[in-house]
């Protein structure tokens, strides 16, 4: 959230709160902060190393070596969505592999590297 958009939404609420009571005015000011901060843009997805972007992929299109380095990282998971994470340049750096523990239910994902190295488990 910028100054300038808390500024704007300060400006909205004190012009309807100068028409009521204190109480009023604090209340339109903590609402219009809100709105203020839910509507700021997102920081992109956490998960991923800074510039990295997601791509879906089928999981069969996945070499490998890749592809048995995350079974073997996660193993009883049925791996059914994958993604592959690209550079700046829209070069592959590593996959993301996720699925469904069969025994807990549990979500899983692991980040493998074209190596087949595993870079980071959920």
């Amino acid at each position: 959230m910028t100054i300038e958009q808390l500024s704007k939404y300060d400006r909205v609420a004190q012009s309807v709160a100068d028409c009521g009571s204190p109480a009023l005015s604090r209340a339109l000011k903590v609402a219009a902060l809100l709105a203020a901060s839910f509507s700021a843009p997102g920081c992109g997805d956490p998960d991923l190393p800074p510039a990295l972007t997601k791509q879906a992929v089928k999981v069969d299109d996945i070499p490998e070596p890749v592809r048995a380095a995350a079974r073997n990282a996660i193993p009883g998971v049925n791996l059914n969505e994958a993604w592959k994470n690209l550079d700046r340049e829209g070069k592959l750096h590593s996959y993301e592999i996720r699925g469904k523990n069969a025994a807990d239910g549990k979500i899983r994902e692991v980040r493998v590297s074209l190596t087949g190295a595993i870079l980071e488990m959920e």
